[in-house]
């Protein structure tokens, strides 16, 4: 049975359109942190400020994002609407760039991490 949020999320985007919209929700989250731990690694050199303590929690919702962008592009892809289908595959390309900037970013300041164990 469907409560009423679920309603209300199927009157506003088409079949699959959910998972790709919280793919893009996250993809934004990502890139402002990103762009924070860029302009803190490039800019003004206090590491201090970068997000090294999250790391982990960082690539794991990284890889769920893009798991939810692939589910959201397997729907677009059974539905005859190519926008959606751009659509979904820009945002799951775009996930996955993501996610190679932020492995790439955290092997570039390896060596400026304070690990305490």
């Amino acid at each position: 049975m469907m409560r009423w949020r679920d309603r209300v999320a199927v009157l506003f985007f088409p079949q699959g359109m959910i998972l790709t919209m919280a793919a893009l929700m996250l993809f934004f989250i990502h890139l402002a942190v990103f762009a924070s731990d860029v302009h803190n690694f490039w800019v003004t050199y206090r590491y201090d400020r970068m997000s090294f303590r999250y790391t982990v929690v960082l690539m794991f919702s990284q890889v769920i994002s893009i798991c939810w962008a692939a589910m959201g592009s397997l729907y677009a892809e059974m539905t005859y609407d190519k926008f959606l289908r751009c659509f979904s595959l820009t945002i799951l390309m775009l996930n996955g760039a993501m996610f190679f900037n932020r492995l790439s970013l955290e092997f570039l300041a390896i060596q400026y991490r304070e690990e305490s164990h």
